[in-house]
């Protein structure tokens, strides 16, 4: 008899447990993934917490947590871990009534790219492990990682170039604001422009002389479409690093500063237009557009896409980067020639001098600039 009342009483409590567990195990329970910064750079590490905490009195003897992310974020600890098409991660947690337990993973981010922990999910069990118990939490962490910076050895022929053509094609406009003097009226001065005041005291007409400013601003367009037989990734990264690269220098400098690209958007599936952008404080806008650019959609030609764009405004000086030399492309840069000028610059990425050869009727115009493998 007290067996059967020992059975009774253990599935009894074998029963309410599980249904107890069934109904309740995941209330209270939060998982918070949050990495340490908003934006790093290529190559860089960054912390990503993860904080559990149950908020009841039920005790969770097995809980793990799974989510997964771009196998481009490398953990350091892989033993929870499993990397196919996507980093997949899998942490076990016992975690006892009001307790919190935090977890920090040292992540390596080895190239650029716009990166999301988007959802999480729970596996939990009762006390006797006899069933598995599931649920879902959200998760809203993101990291930007911006393109690498190359040396500034490394993009010496470009910007010796660059910055000599932008010196001599450097305008002048006149500063309504600052008065330089006052001078005899010539014929082809314009009525606002008369002293009256001076004109009055000398019996002559009299014009005001203003100051002027200089004004620099540079559009870079980017091509990343890859037409070529065997596709180079490799150097279609270096593009947008040099177009970061090149773009952290020039709002350095005091000058304006237009990105085109044909490369869409992960986020808005929008191709990238960013214009009028002047001083350092704009890096991070330029450094997060650039680093959700992606490389794996459908991308347009870049004709059809910035052809319009490119003819707008033919006073600007022009830099276009591109590894690709097709000849639609190459035809496109000799029409903008003709109509333009020359005040612009090629910038081709290669991955060794020896693919430095000409195209025709650009040979002054286009530098070769080899990968940087520093």
């Amino acid at each position: 008899m007290l067996i059967i009342f020992a059975a009774l009483l253990g599935g009894g409590i074998f029963l309410a447990q599980r249904i107890l567990y069934a109904r309740w195990w995941d209330k209270g329970v939060s998982v918070t993934l949050q990495f340490e910064r908003e934006m790093v750079r290529a190559g860089e590490s960054v912390k990503l917490s993860e904080i559990v905490e149950n908020y009841k009195k039920l005790p969770l003897s097995s809980l793990k947590v799974k989510f997964q992310c771009s196998r481009y974020l490398v953990f350091a600890d892989c033993q929870n871990g499993m990397v196919t098409d996507r980093y997949y991660r899998n942490d076990l947690f016992t975690i006892m009534p009001y307790q919190r337990i935090t977890r920090t993973h040292q992540i390596t981010c080895p190239r650029r790219g716009y990166f999301g922990i988007e959802g999480i999910d729970l596996v939990g069990a009762d006390l006797f492990f006899s069933e598995e118990l599931t649920a879902e939490r959200e998760s809203s962490a993101f990291l930007y990682v911006a393109p690498k910076i190359l040396s500034k050895q490394g993009l010496a022929p470009a910007f010796r170039k660059i910055n000599g053509e932008i010196a001599a094609k450097r305008y002048e406009l006149e500063d309504a604001f600052t008065l330089r003097g006052i001078r005899d009226y010539e014929p082809y001065d314009e009525m606002k422009r008369i002293n009256w005041k001076a004109t009055a005291k000398t019996n002559e007409l009299k014009v005001n002389e203003r100051d002027y400013t200089t004004i620099s601003s540079v559009r870079i367009f980017m091509n990343l479409k890859d037409t070529s037989i065997l596709k180079s990734q490799e150097l279609v990264e270096m593009s947008i690093c040099i177009c970061a690269s090149l773009v952290q220098e020039f709002l350095y400098q005091g000058i304006v500063v237009s990105i085109f690209a044909n490369g869409t958007d992960c986020v808005t599936g929008e191709s990238l237009c960013m214009e009028g952008m002047n001083g350092p404080a704009c890096l991070d806008t330029v450094y997060k557009a650039l680093a959700r650019l992606d490389l794996e959609s459908q991308m347009p030609v870049f004709g059809d896409c910035l052809g319009r764009k490119l003819f707008e405004e033919n006073s600007l000086y022009t830099v276009f980067i591109s590894h690709d030399r097709h000849e639609d492309y190459m035809e496109l840069i000799r029409r903008y020639q003709k109509r333009a000028g020359d005040g612009f610059a090629i910038i081709c990425p290669v991955e060794d001098a020896s693919e430095n050869r000409p195209v025709t009727g650009l040979e002054d115009k286009i530098i070769y600039l080899c990968e940087d493998r520093g």
